[in-house]
Formats: structure tokens, C-alpha cells, sequence
């Protein structure tokens, strides 16, 4: 998964499958953690896992809070902390829990990138935690993890249920970062999310499906690529093919469920980042009449010169035209 979209589906959700994890991803968690940065390289987070069928289990689970009950059907519990004596300290500032939010950072989001759900709890009691998993006295646990796959939110109880069903939201940019000075907002460059988004319908064809009954992946290439082309005749005022300006230069795609030829598709897009010379499209293939998203993709093209065969800065013009179709 691109990391951008890694972040953007990283969220706290609480209702939990009992599915097994295999041990390869938790690995790989624990790799991306290892990797983090540190003050000074010092490293000083630990784990301790806890999967289902470990001895330390139901003590772990009772040092839960009574509002983390629904952590108990995760697969896995990974508790995790610091030394204050292992990690660097610059000038009386200690850096050990700054360093563990780091390396838990950098694990979470491996595992959404592997498809799982992680949730880091607060709600803990330190005594049984302590006692449940032998932690030396010195060390500071800072989280208790649980790790697994999605479940079914009917799993959960009608409260715990309620809170996962409210909408989140974070706060605006302008409130958490400042140019200059304290106070004086950073300002966004790209808003939160465009004014518009494109659409525009794909006819399909019988000969854009496959021995399989569904319309071949490589079709859906072609499909973003009228989407982008009708984009810049309807958007951007194109009438010849030298008002095109762009070439492709990345295309990625996620396939979440086949296309049919009895299926409406329709591409909707819009534009996430603009830089010097290139911009990029983050689009989806969809039924209108259902809502059904069969394809999530994203394309990065950029500004061209075919007369000098160089990229050339993108021209205020475009950025007027596609002014309300830009934003995260």
C-alpha cells in the first residue's frame, strides 16, 4: 500500500476477528519499529508480545480497563515502553518516550499496511501489567497494543459500539502548526478536500473483458486514461491533442472487486498534489447506482515540452482551471 493511504486508513477501530495473525506480519511490525529513529541512535523501546495462547494472556487482559474489554478478542496484545536510563538525554531532556512513540508509530503503521487493525490503549493498570509480564522496575510501559484483523461491529457492546460509529475528525492545520512565530497559522497550501470532483462515464465494451467473465486489469489503465483526457478537455479547455501538455509518469492501482459487463462505470477523480513540474490524480472507478468502488487508483504525470523532450513547470493557467478540482 502507498503510504500516503496507509495513512489515511490507519484509524483506532475496536471491534476485532478472532482470525489468527500470522507471526511473519507481527515480525514485520516489529522490524518497522526497530528501524525508527532515536536520540542519539539509542534505540531504547522494548515489546513484549502476547498472542492468544500465552501464558501471561489472561493477567494482561486483566490489567485492562473495564472500557478496553473489547481489546480482549484481539488476537494479539503487544505492550510496550522504555528505560529512561537507555535513551539519551540532551540538556535534562529525556527522549526515551519520544523515541517509543516513534518506533510505536512506525509499527502501527506497518500493520495497516499489511492489512490489520492496531489499536494502542492508554486504559491499563501498571501493578498487574507490571506483575503479569515480570517488567523490571526501572522500566516505563507506555502503550498496550492490540493487534488484528477487523471484526464485525455487532461484536461490540452498544457503548463501545457508538464510539466507533463517531465520526472523527482532526483538527485544521492553521490550529496545530505556525509560520514563523507561535501563533501565526502555517496555512495550507492545498485544501483539506477539492471543491469538485470530476466524473465522467466509461462505456464498456465485450472486448474489454477476459476469459474470467470481468473486464481485464489492463483495461482499467485505458479507463483512467480517458478520465484523464476528457479531465482536460471539459476541466482545462482542451481542443487538439498539443493542449494535452503531461505524459504518465506512475500509475498505481488496488483492485477491490471485479467489473462486470452488465456494470455502469464511471471514473471520479481529482487532484492531490501539485509540485514544480508534475501533479497527481487519485481516482476511482464506480456504480453510480449503488456505490460500489471497483477500482482505487492514482497517476502522476508530468508538464512536458515535446518540442525540447524536457519537463517544463506546471503553467499558472492550470492551476486557475483546476483550482476548485485540487485537494487532499
Amino acid at each position: 500500500m502507498e503510504f500516503h493511504r496507509v495513512i489515511r486508513a490507519r484509524s483506532s477501530l475496536r471491534a476485532f476477528s478472532q482470525r489468527p495473525v500470522e507471526p511473519e506480519k507481527i515480525e514485520r511490525m516489529l522490524e518497522a519499529a526497530r528501524r525508527s529513529p532515536s536520540c542519539g541512535n539509542r534505540q531504547p523501546w522494548r515489546f513484549v508480545v502476547v498472542g492468544a495462547d500465552a501464558p501471561s494472556r489472561a493477567a494482561v487482559e486483566g490489567a485492562l480497563d473495564a472500557g478496553n474489554a473489547w481489546a480482549k478478542r484481539a488476537p494479539v496484545l503487544i505492550v510496550t515502553g522504555a528505560r529512561r536510563e537507555d535513551a539519551a538525554v540532551v540538556e535534562s531532556r529525556d527522549y526515551f518516550l519520544l523515541d517509543t512513540g516513534m518506533a510505536l508509530m512506525s509499527l502501527l503503521y506497518r500493520a495497516v499496511d499489511q492489512g490489520l487493525l492496531a489499536h494502542p490503549m492508554a486504559g491499563w493498570k501498571e501493578a498487574p501489567l507490571r506483575a503479569a509480564l515480570g517488567l523490571p522496575e526501572e522500566f516505563t510501559p507506555a502503550a498496550v497494543v492490540a493487534v488484528g484483523y477487523a471484526g464485525s461491529a455487532g461484536d461490540l457492546d452498544e457503548a463501545t459500539r457508538k464510539k466507533d460509529e463517531k465520526p472523527w475528525a482532526r483538527k485544521p492545520l492553521g490550529e496545530l502548526a505556525f509560520r514563523s512565530r507561535w501563533g501565526e497559522p502555517f496555512g495550507a497550501a492545498l485544501p483539506d478536500r477539492p471543491a469538485k470532483v470530476y466524473e465522467t462515464e466509461v462505456q464498456l465494451r465485450f472486448g474489454d473483458t477476459d476469459a474470467m467473465g470481468h473486464v481485464n486489469n489492463a483495461k482499467v489503465v485505458t479507463y483512467l486514461e480517458l478520465g484523464r483526457i476528457r479531465f482536460f478537455i471539459d476541466v482545462m479547455g482542451a481542443e487538439r491533442v498539443e493542449d494535452i501538455r503531461f505524459i504518465l509518469a506512475e500509475v498505481s492501482c488496488r483492485y477491490r472487486i471485479p467489473i462486470l459487463l452488465h456494470d455502469r462505470v464511471f471514473v471520479r477523480m481529482h487532484i492531490t498534489d501539485v509540485h514544480r513540474s508534475s501533479f497527481r490524480f487519485r481516482c476511482e472507478l464506480f456504480d453510480p447506482r449503488d456505490g460500489r468502488v471497483f477500482v482505487e487508483a492514482e497517476t502522476v504525470q508530468v508538464m512536458y515540452d515535446y518540442a525540447t523532450g524536457r519537463p517544463v513547470p506546471v503553467a499558472p493557467d492550470f492551476l486557475a482551471r483546476a483550482r476548485d478540482y485540487i485537494g487532499g
